[in-house]
């Protein structure tokens, strides 16, 4: 009997359980973005908010009616808490984040240093750690988030929708969680890299209505080559071309292009497809060498060749090899010497093969361990497909 008393107890507890801290979404402002910044002297953070307005109803279009589909809130403060909790000044709902698409970091502050950013974030446990991590380079974030974009009603849907779309078929971004950045810059072997984008055109009538009723907006956000890091400090930018490289090394390459050389004047592209990456280290040589294994699709081509020839196929293929081997080799080389740190992991690579043998070259070359490296390519392409014809369009 003593027993029963206990467990119908027990029974209507959990038949009477509920979200203990759920909240109306009248009572909160969703938030889709969050830009960091400081200000002119250094002192305090600006942070600037993207919140989505709920108070909008009907169609799906954008601007539809009166009231915009999203409101920006900024504030300052000593430290970001701070500056994030004083939002409620102008907001009339508190903040929330869990469904947060976009973090935005101004270049002034990367260069800087994120360490402070990065322990707030991870701290912070209403944050989930899936959003993205961008950089704003030359224009503060308030000014990038506030284009109003034609084809996503919040541009921070529009940026992370753009970057995706890029590491999917083009190869210059790379999708950066908060939570493999903070991995990636916990790990002292091997350094941080971010996307960036920029404001194009005019940033006073990117705010407008205008502005997406328009065949040719006065503004757009565009992604730009990848930021890289030394540390917790963003010490500059990839070109396009590097870019796309460190996502080869990679291994991101999922679909990307190639244009090559076909004659003295001709050129073709050909579409890059079902990439494989594989580095293989000799810690005893110092050297890493990188096996690309792809298949490829002539998209357009400007010689007079005959692609019903085999021979003319594997002129192709040599070309692409060639092309893809050099550029992958030199843009690798060039990284490393001008900047001096390891964004491609190959310390890590070399202390998971054999942790012994690398803490001895690590206590023998200390931080230039990474420019006596040797890297080389080894690339292996192979045309499958032609398009829709194998002969020159002539009359």
């Amino acid at each position: 009997m003593k027993l029963y008393k206990w467990i119908i107890p027990c029974l209507f507890l959990l038949l009477f359980t509920g979200c203990y801290n759920y909240r109306e979404l009248n009572q909160i402002a969703l938030t889709s973005a969050i830009g960091i910044d400081k200000t002119e002297d250094g002192k305090e953070y600006v942070v600037t908010v993207q919140v989505l307005n709920t108070q909008k109803q009907g169609s799906d279009s954008n601007y539809s009616g009166s009231q915009p589909k999203f409101i920006l809130y900024e504030q300052k403060g000593p430290t970001l808490q701070h500056a994030l909790r004083t939002i409620i000044l102008e907001s009339p709902r508190r903040l929330y984040v869990n469904h947060l698409n976009l973090l935005m970091i101004s270049e002034d502050v990367a260069k800087e240093g994120i360490q402070e950013i990065l322990d707030f974030f991870a701290r912070n446990t209403e944050f989930r750690k899936d959003f993205l991590v961008v950089i704003s380079r030359e224009e503060t974030p308030e000014d990038v988030m506030q284009i109003l974009t034609p084809l996503e009603t919040l541009n921070s849907k529009n940026i992370r929708d753009s970057i995706t779309a890029d590491a999917k078929f083009y190869g210059m971004a790379t999708k950066v969680t908060f939570e493999d950045l903070l991995n990636t810059y916990l790990n002292r072997r091997t350094n941080v890299v971010l996307p960036s984008v920029e404001v194009v055109g005019n940033i006073k009538k990117g705010e407008g209505e205008d502005n997406i009723k328009q065949s040719i907006p006065d503004a757009t956000v565009k992604l730009r080559p990848l930021a890289i890091f030394n540390g917790e400090k963003m010490i500059g930018y990839l070109t396009e071309e590097e870019s796309r490289v460190y996502n080869y090394v990679q291994g991101n390459i999922q679909n990307s292009i190639l244009t090559s050389s076909c004659s003295e004047n001709g050129l073709f592209t050909s579409e890059i497809i079902s990439t494989k990456t594989k580095l293989k280290p000799d810690i005893e040589k110092m050297k890493i060498t990188m096996q690309v294994k792809a298949n490829a699709s002539i998209k357009e081509i400007n010689c007079n060749m005959n692609l019903l020839d085999s021979n003319s196929i594997q002129i192709l293929e040599n070309k692409i090899n060639q092309e893809m081997e050099e550029v992958i080799e030199e843009d690798v080389t060039k990284i490393i010497e001008t900047y001096k740190t390891d964004i491609f992991g190959f310390e890590e690579l070399l202390y998971k093969t054999d942790p012994t043998s690398y803490k001895k070259l690590k206590e023998q070359y200390g931080d230039e361990l990474i420019e006596n490296l040797e890297f080389e390519v080894n690339s292996n392409v192979k045309l499958q497909t032609k398009g829709n014809i194998v002969k020159e369009i002539t009359r």
